[in-house]
């Protein structure tokens, strides 16, 4: 492998990374919708149940910060590494 291929595979790499960082957000922003509605709706329950509820929507929210936070570090890693490679 030359090194305009592996150039080539990182960049299409990031390209992919592009696409997921996208369809991530989009996923995210349904998420906060659906959250913000199931938590309205949860707001004055205390079974265990909504509680777990509660939590599970709070992991999830989580979940996709840190998918987007480690997205963007491989990108800035692929990026680095692109330009010691030259």
């Amino acid at each position: 492998m030359t090194i305009g291929d592996v150039k080539a595979t990182i960049r299409l790499g990031n390209q992919s990374l592009d696409d997921a960082e996208k369809s991530i957000e989009m996923a995210s922003a349904q998420l906060h919708d659906a959250s913000t509605l199931a938590l309205a709706t949860l707001h004055d329950s205390r079974r265990a149940e909504a509680e777990e509820a509660r939590k599970t929507l709070l992991a999830a929210a989580d979940e996709v910060e840190l998918t987007l936070r480690r997205i963007n570090a491989a990108q800035d890693h692929a990026e680095a590494y692109l330009g010691t490679i030259g």
